[in-house]
């Protein structure tokens, strides 16, 4: 779709640098008001398993994301040991985030009744793919770029058997550390 579109999930961060700039308008020259901590490399206590940050998602344009309530209370062990994370509003670019999709089904509209361009049977997109960026939102839809990958050793294909595609999908998952179970929307 042309322009910004409103969006209403939640996702969490990217783990190829170790920190993602949050920045005050979408654009790498706009100024940088805060940082997100990733799980890239060690964290400062190496007794504490790190999980990636949280944040909820409000919007997308143009290759970015506008984002809030960024946080990372699932970190530590027994207790609770969050990063220093933005809280506040700002952008990140769209291949920063990270969702799961639980549908194997990719279509031209953010409607199932539109022509189907991706069909993995009973494997969920996350499974056989890889998310290259978020493009568009609409309700509980999400407009993707992906990949495919090698769906044994969860690698990148060949370059020549590499598949790129870009559909619209539903099943989020918002939690990077587990499943989330959902009934199937694929039926």
């Amino acid at each position: 779709p042309p322009g910004p579109t409103t969006c209403s999930f939640s996702g969490w961060t990217n783990d190829q640098k170790p920190a993602i700039q949050v920045r005050a308008a979408a654009s790498a020259e706009s100024k940088v008001v805060g940082t997100l901590p990733t799980t890239r490399g060690d964290g400062p206590d190496p007794t504490i398993d790190y999980y990636s940050v949280t944040f909820d998602v409000t919007e997308a344009r143009d290759g970015w994301l506008k984002i809030r309530n960024a946080s990372d209370d699932k970190t530590g062990n027994d207790q609770p040991r969050p990063r220093p994370v933005y809280p506040g509003e700002g952008w990140i670019k769209a291949d920063d985030a990270r969702i799961g999709i639980q549908s194997a089904r990719g279509y031209a509209r953010p409607d199932a009744d539109s022509e189907r361009i991706l069909d993995l049977g009973s494997d969920w997109l996350t499974e056989r793919a890889t998310v290259q960026g978020i493009v568009a939102c609409d309700g509980d839809w999400l407009l993707l770029d992906y990949e495919m990958r090698n769906n044994d050793k969860f690698e990148p294909l060949a370059a020549k058997d590499r598949t790129q595609g870009r559909a619209w999908f539903r099943g989020i998952c918002e939690s990077s550390e587990t499943t989330c179970d959902m009934r199937s929307v694929d039926k």
